[in-house]
C-alpha cells in the first residue's frame, strides 16, 4: 500500500480505496488516500495546484459570474424596453387611425377606443419610464 496528500478531494475508483483525514497535518483540507495503485484514483484537481491557487481561481471565477449575471440583467431591461416600444408604437399606429377620422364621423365605439388607447399608452410610458429609472439604479450600482 501506498499513501500520499492531495489537496483536493478525490474520488475512488476501487471500492478497497478509502479517504481518511490526515493526522499530524497543519491544512485541516488535506486528506490521506491509502490505495493500491494511482490508477485508482481520479483527482478533481491536479496536485500541483496550491489552496492559494484553487482559492484565486475560485475568486476569478467569482467576478466573472458577476459580470454575467450583471450583462443578464441589462440585456433582460433591453428585452422589456424593445417589447415595450413596439407595444407603445403599435398602440399609437391604431390611435392614429382611430384620430384620423373626422370627429363627426366617429361613433361612440370609436371614441371610447381612442381613450382606452390613450390609457394604455399612457400606462406603458409610465412602465417604460420606471423601466429606464432602474436601469440606471443598476448602472449607478
Amino acid at each position: 500500500k501506498a499513501a500520499f496528500t492531495v489537496q483536493a478531494f478525490c474520488y475512488n475508483i476501487d471500492s478497497t480505496t478509502q479517504l481518511k483525514e490526515c493526522e499530524g497535518q497543519k491544512d485541516p483540507e488535506s486528506f490521506s488516500l491509502i490505495f493500491l495503485t494511482e490508477d485508482d484514483v481520479v483527482s478533481m484537481a491536479e496536485s500541483t495546484m496550491t489552496v492559494d491557487d484553487i482559492e484565486g481561481e475560485l475568486a476569478k471565477i467569482e467576478r466573472i459570474r458577476d459580470v454575467l449575471v450583471r450583462r443578464e440583467s441589462e440585456l433582460r431591461y433591453m428585452m422589456d424596453d424593445i417589447q415595450l416600444c413596439r407595444e407603445i408604437t403599435r398602440l399609437k399606429k391604431e390611435l392614429h387611425k382611430l384620430v384620423s377620422i373626422p370627429d363627426n364621423d366617429k361613433s361612440n365605439e370609436d371614441r371610447q377606443k381612442e381613450e382606452e388607447l390613450l390609457l394604455q399608452i399612457h400606462k406603458l410610458v409610465e412602465t417604460r419610464d420606471f423601466l429606464v429609472d432602474d436601469v440606471e439604479f443598476e448602472r449607478l450600482r
